[in-house]
């Protein structure tokens, strides 16, 4: 099966912040959320959360 290179450069992508956060989930949460403030402070605008839907 030939590599896929977007699935490479995704995995490589995540590996590298995964590293760069030390493996923490906190660290990695607290990375994306600093990112985030700072995207923000440009004027880009995000989707607000969705709510979960009840099962019927």
């Amino acid at each position: 099966m030939q590599p896929n290179p977007i699935l490479t450069e995704i995995r490589r992508a995540r590996e590298e912040l995964a590293r760069k956060s030390g493996y923490d989930v906190r660290k990695f949460m607290d990375f994306i959320r600093e990112r985030e403030r700072e995207a923000a402070a440009r004027g880009v605008k995000f989707a607000p959360p969705t709510k979960p839907t009840k099962a019927q």
